[in-house]
This record gives C-alpha cells, sequence and structure tokens, in this order.
C-alpha cells in the first residue's frame, strides 16, 4: 500500500522500467545464416542479434526500418519492434542470409478491475483503491490516472501514481483527493500494450467545522468554517436543527467571513433537547465539491 497526494502532490510511486516489460529473442549471426532464421515476436518485444562469426556483420532490415551499426565478432545489437508486421532481416555485409520476424499483437485477455472502499470522503480524507489483473501476475506496471474537477469547472487529467501487481495481480493505492476525481488504472502488459479498467469516481465535500462560543440562556453562539481547495469567504452555511418530524430547519443563514478564521453566528434554541448542525448546499460549495455537513452536536436549554 502506498500514500500519495492528488495533483500537485505526488507520493512517490515505484517505477517500472520499460525493458521488464517486455521480452527478447536471441539470434546468432554464423558464417552461413541467421540462427534461427525465423521469430516470431509480440509488439513491443525485442531481437538481439550476436555476431557469431569470425568476420564483421551488420543486420538490417528496410521493412521494419533499422540498420545495426557494423558489429565486429562478438558484438551485439538490439532492436524493439514497435509494430506488427511480417519483416525481412538481412546482412549488408554477407549475401543471401535472411531472417524472417513475425510481429504480432498479444492476445486480448481482459482489463484490470478496479474499485474504491468510498465513493464520497471529506475533503482531507484518503481512499483506498484496488484491482486485480486477470491474469494473476506479479511485476506489471500498474498506472494510476485521475481526471480531477478544477476550480474552474473544467476537468484535467494526469498520471499521479505507478506500482507494480503482486503474486496474485493485485495492486493497490491509496489516494487523497482534493475535489472531485475519476480514476483509471492501467495495465501495462508490453511497452507497447495496454488495458485499461472501468472508471471509478469518488466525490468530495468541504469539510465543515462547528463549534460553540458560549451558552447564555437559550441564545447559543456557534463557531463554523468551511474547507476546501477553493476560498469560502462571502460564500454561506446554515445552521439547521432536526425537528421532531426529522426534518432538517435552518434557523439561520451564515456568511463566512474567512477561508481560516471561523465565522461567529448567534441563534436562540428552544427549549430541551437540539440536534444542531451547519450545512453547505451544493450551490455554495463551487465547482469540483458535493453539499457538505458538519458533525451533529447535542444541546440542553
Amino acid at each position: 500500500m502506498r500514500k500519495l497526494l492528488l495533483l500537485p502532490l505526488l507520493a512517490a510511486a515505484l517505477i517500472v522500467s520499460p525493458a521488464a516489460l517486455s521480452a527478447t529473442k536471441n539470434v546468432s549471426i554464423t558464417s552461413s545464416a541467421f540462427v534461427p532464421n525465423a521469430v516470431t515476436i509480440d509488439v513491443g518485444d525485442s531481437i538481439t542479434w550476436t555476431n557469431s562469426d569470425s568476420r564483421n556483420r551488420q543486420p538490417i532490415s528496410q521493412d521494419a526500418g533499422f540498420a545495426a551499426p557494423i558489429l565486429k565478432p562478438g558484438e551485439t545489437y538490439t532492436y524493439t519492434f514497435k509494430a506488427d508486421g511480417k519483416f525481412v532481416v538481412t546482412d549488408a555485409l554477407v549475401k543471401n542470409q535472411r531472417l524472417n520476424v513475425t510481429v504480432t499483437k498479444p492476445t486480448s485477455v481482459g482489463a484490470p478491475t478496479l474499485a474504491s472502499t468510498k465513493q464520497k470522503v471529506i475533503y482531507g480524507g484518503s481512499v483506498v483503491l484496488s484491482g486485480k489483473v486477470p491474469t494473476a501476475k506479479a511485476g506489471d506496471k500498474i498506472i494510476l490516472r485521475a481526471e480531477v474537477v478544477t476550480p474552474t469547472g473544467t476537468k484535467q487529467t494526469s498520471v499521479i501514481a505507478e506500482t507494480t501487481t503482486t503474486s496474485g495481480g493485485e495492486f493497490t493505492f491509496t489516494v487523497v483527493p482534493s475535489a472531485q476525481s475519476t480514476y483509471t488504472a492501467t495495465w501495462q502488459m508490453t511497452v507497447a500494450t495496454t488495458s485499461t479498467s472501468p472508471a471509478v469516481t469518488v466525490k468530495v465535500a468541504p469539510r465543515i467545522g462547528v463549534g460553540i462560543v458560549r451558552m447564555v440562556g437559550r441564545y447559543v453562539t456557534f463557531s463554523t468554517k468551511a474547507t476546501s481547495a477553493l476560498p469560502y469567504a462571502g460564500r454561506s452555511v446554515y445552521i439547521q436543527r432536526k425537528n421532531a418530524f426529522g426534518q432538517w430547519i435552518s434557523l439561520k443563514q451564515v456568511v463566512l467571513k474567512s477561508s481560516t478564521i471561523a465565522t461567529r453566528s448567534t441563534v436562540r434554541l428552544p427549549k430541551g433537547l437540539s440536534r444542531i448542525r451547519v450545512l453547505m448546499p451544493v450551490g455554495q460549495v463551487g465547482p469540483g465539491y458535493v453539499a457538505g455537513i458538519s458533525r451533529t452536536l447535542l444541546i440542553s436549554r
């Protein structure tokens, strides 16, 4: 498990070299032929030629679009095939030697799963994203992307973390979304072959704080503050009381004076026990957030 912050803050991620995700076939260049003289590989795989002859050799392919440097005896050259098809490799220095290379697209084995422990968090809270690849293979690279709602209401997508699968093909991320975020996990089977999970969206509510400053008779002064990645000075929250029918009734609208300092407001409560909370409705929270609700206070007057 690894923790990270949503962009622009990122946790350290385990980086896997692309070379670890591809296979390499070896071909020996002998005095009489390429050995073997036919190779089948997947897109993203490589071939390494070794000059096993006593003279200089130079494998080339007009089909694949490469030309190795001149190889002295014992030297090697590696080329990665990034497109599927059939390719002919010859030797620029020796005639009548030929290697046939068939490059295929790997058969699709499905997409990774992705699930979230929560569908909504309060600003500053974390959520665990977990999934599994169909092959149940260890060491495969998983790339986590997030599409985040920005303060202007647009969406910005970026890579926020990378990890590798465990022995059962599982992977896990712990994220702290700063606003509504839609996550996808991309499984990189080879350098050129990937498969992406279904999207998972996590909504974010602003953190609403409420406290009692003083109580004089039935008059109670509350302090309240709303916190998210957006400034909330000038935005409104509502002090609410739960009535006998279980409905939340707004007692007072409070205009926040600051995003960092709690705003005070006084309300008159009826006799008996009151359940009080503070609500910031959808129209006040801003882009990327759902309505925010404070904890409930029990007050007896």
